[in-house]
């Protein structure tokens, strides 16, 4: 078990101020620190990952968490202290990604039992811990309440990497599943389905497999003409805070990619 860590920055919020929370897991990636400028000013921000958050967004996070989302008792000890800037309001699950073992393997239909493994859990439990732990504060609220769930297009087609794949699959499956019993007690739930968005960790994985990412030619392929940017994802991920009948959907934001295959 891996111990939960956190510190309060009270430089983020108003002591006493009665605001509304977000919590954003994977904070630390491109699209985890577009979405915190994004929400800051109009929320109070709690994020949960792994890593903590580089200057100067810290400053912007009032609880920042630094948990393992595999770990199911580390995680609830470290939702505990979410409610001290407020009652939750909603959730945005951004942790996971791609993984350079199961990229780089040169026969992914027999892959390593314990990197399929890691891969689903990074991308896939670790987002079932995140909306199990946050469901009572959650519950604990009133007014329009929502979970956002970072899926991909490689739910829907053939872009290889079998774990990657079917954990985004999964995510699709999950806010499903889950649309009606968290509708009964006034919560959404909704995944954002997105093509290739130009991160750190893109060009971390294809520096790590030896290549240049060629997002130009990505980019000309679609009907668009270009990829997301993580400030692009970050304003659909507050568009689906900010659309109260919206539940059960998967929204496909990827500037068109999905035709072209």
């Amino acid at each position: 078990m891996h111990a939960a860590t956190w510190n309060l920055n009270p430089g983020a919020y108003v002591e006493g101020e009665r605001r509304q929370v977000v919590l954003v897991t994977g904070a630390a990636g491109s699209i985890g620190r577009e979405t915190l400028r994004l929400f800051a000013p109009r929320f109070h921000l709690a994020t949960a990952d792994r890593k903590r958050l580089p200057e100067p967004d810290d400053a912007l996070v009032g609880r920042q968490l630094i948990v393992d989302l595999g770990d199911d008792d580390a995680v609830r000890e470290a939702f505990a202290q979410v409610p001290s800037l407020g009652p939750l309001q909603h959730v945005i699950a951004i942790a996971g990604g791609g993984d350079i073992e199961e990229l780089t393997d040169p026969d992914p239909a027999t892959e390593d039992t314990a990197v399929f493994t890691r891969v689903i859990s990074e991308n896939l439990v670790t987002a079932f811990v995140t909306i199990r732990h946050a469901l009572p504060l959650l519950r604990a609220g009133d007014g329009d309440r929502s979970i956002a769930l970072l899926s991909s297009i490689n739910a829907f087609g053939g872009y290889g990497a079998p774990a990657y794949s079917a954990a985004k699959a999964g995510l699709i499956g999950l806010a499903n599943a889950l649309a009606t019993p968290l509708g009964h007690d006034g919560i959404r739930i909704n995944s954002l389905a997105l093509g290739t968005v130009d991160t750190d960790h893109l060009r971390e994985l294809s520096k790590a497999r030896g290549v240049e990412p060629d997002l130009d030619r990505v980019a000309s392929r679609n009907p668009l003409g270009r990829v997301l940017t993580p400030d692009e994802v970050a304003k659909a991920l507050a568009a689906t805070v900010d659309m109260p009948g919206l539940t059960g959907a998967t929204i496909v934001l990827d500037n068109g990619q999905t035709h072209i295959r």
